[in-house]
């Protein structure tokens, strides 16, 4: 009951609303006089909203603040302050209310267009491009989103991507502007005019009075020579629109390019007055100055140009060209060389054909007596053949602090030649290879390194984690015993060889080599906390958290004893526990993959997907080429719905990935399960060519011809199984072929046979799916109430089973069966929301306090907040329903039952003109919709 459209009908709590009302005002009145800050920032948040659509910007500001005073958690409040702010063009702090709305669990449809536009207010592109993705999104947002990223592509460099993103704009809604507009200035960038013309004649075409258009028009004419006719153009756009701050640079600068500067001064005194910080217009006022021999107030205009590029972000400096020449010219005019040089250099990188960037350079470095003509000293040494090992080894560090990491291998293998293959300049190599994403090289040179000079801890330790991660024990745990031949004394060497041995699962090699590294060393934290990790694997529990705790007694800040200490938490079934003992490892250890990787699991136990995702993006971060990470990664995608990311974080798994083909197998469910089924089919290939008639390869490729919708392929791959006597699997092949096919009840026969066969838990479910979808609902939950006799602890078996009851109107069973689910899963968010819908709908006053409690477990859950509001408005506290209903369609505004939901409680609340958008949104989306008729009775009300 956790996806949408398997929310219980509300149509049969009608008659008993009456009761209902009564019995939670009596017996919940500690509940519904909620907090007054709630209800006060519900009032706030409202008159703010009145106030932006009447433009009192200021005064929808000032209210929107009071909101989030009362209330930091309204997200409605933070999303409508942070538009507000950015009409008033403060743009930094409504990207920092957007980015509040998002932790909060703002939908992308709601936030992408007004925190994409924030941040390429300030040239942001790179925190755009990962942020602000147009997947799900409607056909007008989605071209708007792609139009942006087009510019954010475009600043980054990568014009192929911005034309894609274009394309995709266009396509996405051939009405909207936005992707015209990003064509056109993409056109002008790349110099390619006659494509710039008819994506600007496809724009006037359909919006021919757009001030923007107008002052493109104008640009095109002045680029054309056609000066009289620019300055026109330049006219219609400022009656237009009077405010457009770049016509009014536009048509300065022409004027004084004509000699008639003082013509220009209008247009730039009415600029400072709209935007007092646009350094273009400080530069062309000197310029005025200038021409009228005002070399004072010149000198002020360039200081004050100095003082505004200063003051930007050197990330948006950095790509902004003509900013770069401004803040040059006038930091060389008023004599800060040093800030000049740092500027220009920065425009040479990005503007390496112009030749006025390049003059005005040579004249800093001239000056100030430094020969270099580049900005990199040390690549011309590169180049030459001359460098010595020293060189290229500082020119290797300063290559890996810029990330380049290639171009560090290549000056250590230079210096690795010139030095007869130092093995410590080799074994740098290696690791620059790695960091490059080069791993078989990387391999090669550490191995190399290692062979030559086996007493390099540091390369046995990354040795071993490499081949351990290929599944090669023999090599790793031949570099650990070489390692300890060498240093036989020394306790890390040991600790490492019991590593090795407990990967090879070897629990009593493991134990002894771990004790001996102890009683070399007593105080190794890494022997001390594999012997706890080898006590908890062994069950001995007791031992394992007395050797934790005596640690953490003496390093209390130990982030790996921490997050040990949160393992046995976790396996004890307390994820709540372990949740601040991992926060705190985080907080020591930021970016560390083992504590984070446990932290995703008590997120998705808790119902936290918001907060797993972030952290796996974070994780991701730090370790772009670790495949745990990266798998973490895409299922915290897949958690919160964003299917495209998730296939793109698989598919780099699968690129990486070598011949194993229980790995790869491993891989292309994760693709199923993101709905990649060409990569998963591409992962089956592969597994099959490395183990030739593996059952798991061939099974997977009958699964991903099934969802790429291949029948005929899939039936007959399944009929080879089957021919070969497969079984089982051969028969729930047959199930999924049937499913597809929209045959439930011949699946549901198959799979019923493959459980006889066979029985699993994966195949009750499947046949209580299909049982349903057949119609035959008790059927269904007949076979996973006989599985469940059998297999007691299956708690997947007992969350569909309650759905079932629910599902067919057994109400009495299926709060049974929710209850006994949360008395071993108390923090289960979903279950706790639906056993409220059931006691709702049972007319029990517990209702409100169980809704209560799914929003603490899951405060970011749409379908909780849904169901609390609804209940909170139904018992008469309106403004508390309004703004937990308002938080809910933020979140999920594709539910149809939530905005008739919305729409009921705005009608209620006097905001009629606000209900009948909601509801018109309700019967416009798609999805499934059980209070229809209801929804129907509340249109005639309302005359939508």
């Amino acid at each position: 009951m956790s996806q949408p459209g398997r929310r219980a009908s509300l149509r049969a709590c009608q008659p008993v609303l009456a009761s209902l009302v009564l019995s939670a005002l009596l017996s919940f009145q500690g509940a519904l006089a909620a907090p007054g800050g709630a209800v006060q920032a519900a009032r706030y948040h409202e008159d703010a909203l009145a106030r932006l659509a009447r433009d009192d910007v200021s005064g929808a500001i000032v209210q929107a603040r009071n909101a989030v005073q009362q209330d930091k958690g309204l997200l409605a409040a933070h999303l409508l302050l942070g538009k507000a702010l950015l009409r008033d063009g403060q743009a930094a702090a409504a990207e920092a209310e957007f980015e509040i709305a998002q932790r909060l669990g703002a939908s992308m449809a709601e936030l992408a267009q007004p925190y994409g536009t924030a941040l390429m207010m300030f040239g942001n592109s790179e925190k755009l491009l990962a942020r602000i993705k147009p997947d799900g999104l409607a056909a007008s947002a989605r071209a708007e989103v792609l139009a942006m990223r087009a510019a954010a592509y475009a600043d980054q460099g990568d014009v192929k991507a911005a034309w894609r993103a274009i394309d995709e704009g266009k396509a996405a809604d051939p009405r909207s502007l936005a992707p015209l507009r990003a064509e056109i200035d993409l056109a002008l960038r790349t110099r390619d005019l006659p494509r710039a013309r008819k994506a600007l004649d496809a724009a006037v075409a359909m919006a021919p009075r757009d001030a923007q258009l107008l002052h493109l028009q104008g640009v095109m004419q002045q680029g054309a020579g056609k000066v009289a006719v620019a300055l026109d153009y330049f006219a219609q756009a400022l009656k237009v629109d009077p405010r457009l701050l770049d016509t009014m640079v536009a048509r300065a600068s022409l004027l004084i390019d004509l000699q008639r500067p003082d013509e220009a001064m209008p247009d730039l005194e009415r600029a400072a007055a709209i935007s007092q910080r646009e350094p273009r217009v400080a530069y062309l006022k000197s310029l005025v100055f200038a021409a009228r021999g005002d070399t004072r107030a010149s000198r002020a205009q360039l200081e004050e140009v100095t003082r505004l590029v200063d003051a930007l972000p050197d990330t948006f400096i950095a790509r902004q060209p003509p900013l770069l020449m401004l803040g040059g010219l006038a930091s060389q005019a008023t004599g800060r060389l040093e800030r000049a040089r740092a500027l220009l250099e920065l425009y040479v990188l990005r503007m390496p054909d112009d030749p006025a960037g390049r003059k005005l350079l040579a004249g800093i470095y001239l000056s100030s007596g430094e020969t270099a003509r580049v900005a990199d000293l040390l690549d011309p040494l590169l180049r030459s053949g001359e460098a010595d090992p020293q060189v290229l080894t500082t020119l290797a560090a300063l290559r890996m602090q810029q990330r380049r990491y290639r171009d560090a291998a290549e000056a250590l293998e230079r210096a690795a030649r010139i030095t007869g293959n130092d093995p410590g300049i080799t074994a740098q190599m290696g690791f620059a290879r790695l960091a490059g994403q080069q791993a078989d090289l990387g391999l090669l040179a550490l191995r190399s390194a290692f062979d030559k000079e086996p007493a390099q801890f540091k390369v046995a330790a990354a040795l071993v984690t490499l081949y351990l991660r290929r599944n090669d024990v023999l090599s790793a745990t031949t570099v650990a015993e070489t390692l300890l031949r060498r240093l036989p004394g020394d306790a890390a060497a040991h600790n490492l060889l019991g590593a090795v041995k407990a990967a090879a699962h070897r629990p009593a090699e493991a134990r002894s080599a771990y004790l001996k590294a102890l009683a070399l060393q007593p105080a190794l934290v890494p022997a001390r906390l594999n012997l706890a990790r080898l006590d908890g694997a062994e069950g001995r529990l007791d031992e394992a958290r007395q050797r934790l705790a005596t640690l953490l007694k003496e390093e209390p800040g130990n982030g790996q004893a921490l997050t040990e200490m949160a393992r046995l938490e976790t396996h004890a079934g307390r994820p709540a526990a372990a949740l601040p003992l991992l926060e705190k490892a985080q907080a020591l250890m930021p970016g560390d993959a083992a504590s984070g990787l446990e932290l995703l699991e008590v997120h998705r136990r808790l119902g936290q997907p918001g907060a797993a995702l972030a952290l796996a993006k974070q994780l991701e971060r730090v370790r772009p080429d670790d495949p745990v990470v990266l798998e973490a990664l895409g299922r915290a995608h897949m958690a919160v719905g964003e299917g495209v990311q998730a296939r793109a974080a698989f598919a780099k798994l699968a690129r990486m990935a070598g011949p194993d083909p229980r790995y790869l197998v491993a891989i292309g469910q994760l693709q199923l399960s993101a709905g990649a089924a060409n990569d998963a089919g591409a992962s089956a290939e592969k597994a099959l060519a490395a183990k030739p008639g593996y059952l798991p390869a061939q099974v997977l490729q009958v699964e991903a011809e099934i969802l790429a919708g291949n029948l005929p392929r899939a039936e007959a791959l399944q009929r080879q199984l089957a021919a070969r006597g497969s079984g089982a699997d051969a028969l729930r092949l047959a199930g999924d072929l049937a499913l597809a096919r929209q045959r439930a009840g011949e699946a549901m026969r198959h799979y019923q046979a493959a459980f006889d066969k066979a029985p699993s838990t994966a195949l009750a479910l499947r046949g209580f799916n299909a049982a349903f979808q057949a119609g035959e609902g008790e059927r269904g939950v007949a076979l996973l109430e006989g599985w469940s006799r059998r297999q007691p602890d299956a708690m997947p078996v007992q969350a569909a089973l309650a759905e079932g009851y629910l599902r067919l109107g057994r109400l009495k069973e299926a709060r049974s069966a929710y209850q006994a689910l949360l008395g071993r899963d108390p923090h289960n968010a979903a279950a706790t929301n639906n056993l409220a819908q059931v006691l709702m709908r049972l007319n029990d006053p517990g209702a409100l306090a169980m809704a209560e409690k799914a929003v603490r477990l899951a405060p970011d859950d749409p379908n909780a907040l849904d169901t609390l509001g609804w209940l909170q408005a139904r018992s008469g506290a309106l403004d508390l329903g309004l703004k937990t209903l308002r938080e809910a369609r933020l979140r999920a505004p594709e539910s149809r039952e939530l905005r008739y939901h919305l729409a009921w409680v705005l009608h209620r609340s006097g905001k009629r003109d606000e209900a009948r958008s909601e509801l018109a949104a309700a019967f416009g989306n798609q999805g499934d919709f059980e209070s229809q008729a209801e929804a129907q009775t509340l249109r005639r009300e309302l005359g939508v």
